[in-house]
């Protein structure tokens, strides 16, 4: 009886233990590329993690670096737009407010600041706001006209490249919001955005820009579409030897310029990726609070 008990008992410890004793070890090694190392030296110092988790100061490293790296994709991404808020800020320091057309009448010289102008070229240009409504653009004959809208994307030509074909014509550009049918009679386009920029150049006669000047003012009409029927008076601005600047900033206010755009515009102007992409406002509240960058 007692020898069958110790049978019992030894075969019962023997099934307990032989899982043990016959189990394999497993074990998976770890690439230690796939590791987070205590300390990482990178381009903004040493970065330091505790078990993977990033100590404090690491942690305000990356964000800062992050914050970084958005506003030098916002600048990439949006210099098309500084570059309008800055040929905006330069027409009204000249005048050129409330449909009022400006005119090189002896041509542009050095005392305007212009990105890619020229001196043989009699240049026109206007402030399209379509925040008020509908706006009639009476357009002159041979002349190279453009609009383009605050984010600088094409709208449409004017004159010998537009759809008048060089003969002048009447254009009516709407508002993004518009809704209906507009008027007939028009060549019409509708802007992404409420703000547009618009440009006429006139060519010399015989070396004088004479001509072109009185071909601009006799033709070129400037009016809300609610003032058809009785059109104010166009008014005229002769920008030559004028002082004033159209060019973007390269310092902080360079956002700031682009954050009039983004408060002044629908986000629907931009496709979502550069909505995605140009959007940081965020980014640039918390630079605009901690710093002033001299550059970028």
């Amino acid at each position: 009886m007692m020898k069958s008990l110790a049978s019992l008992l030894f075969a019962s410890a023997t099934i307990v233990l032989t899982p043990g004793a016959f189990a394999q070890k497993m074990k998976t090694e770890i690439p230690p590329e796939i590791t987070t190392p205590d300390t990482v030296e990178s381009r903004i110092g040493t970065l330091k993690f505790f078990d993977g988790m990033p100590d404090q100061e690491t942690v305000a490293k990356v964000y800062d670096h992050l914050d970084f790296l958005r506003g030098v994709e916002v600048f990439l991404n949006c210099m098309r737009g500084a570059s309008v808020a800055g040929f905006r800020h330069g027409m009204r320091d000249a005048g050129c407010v409330d449909g009022t057309i400006g005119v090189f009448e002896t041509l542009m010289d050095s005392k305007s600041l212009f990105l890619t102008p020229d001196t043989e070229t009699v240049y026109a240009m206007a402030w399209l706001d379509l925040s008020k409504g509908p706006v009639v653009v009476e357009s002159p004959p041979n002349v190279l006209g453009i609009v383009d809208n605050f984010w600088f994307d094409y709208v449409t030509d004017l004159g010998n490249a537009g759809p008048d074909k060089g003969k002048g014509g009447k254009f009516l550009f709407l508002p993004p919001d518009f809704k209906g049918q507009p008027p007939k009679g028009y060549f019409t386009f509708k802007s992404a955005t409420y703000g547009n920029m618009l440009f006429w150049r006139g060519f010399l006669v015989d070396g004088e820009p004479g001509p072109a000047v009185e071909n601009i003012k006799k033709h070129t009409r400037i009016y809300l579409l609610a003032e058809a029927a009785h059109p104010p008076e166009q008014k005229f601005v002769n920008l030559s030897g004028k002082s004033f600047n159209t060019i973007h900033a390269n310092d902080f206010h360079f956002y700031e310029e682009v954050a009039e755009i983004v408060e002044e515009e629908p986000n629907a102007a931009l496709d979502p990726e550069d909505v995605w992409r140009t959007c940081s406002r965020e980014s640039a509240s918390r630079k605009a609070k901690n710093s002033r960058p001299t550059s970028v």
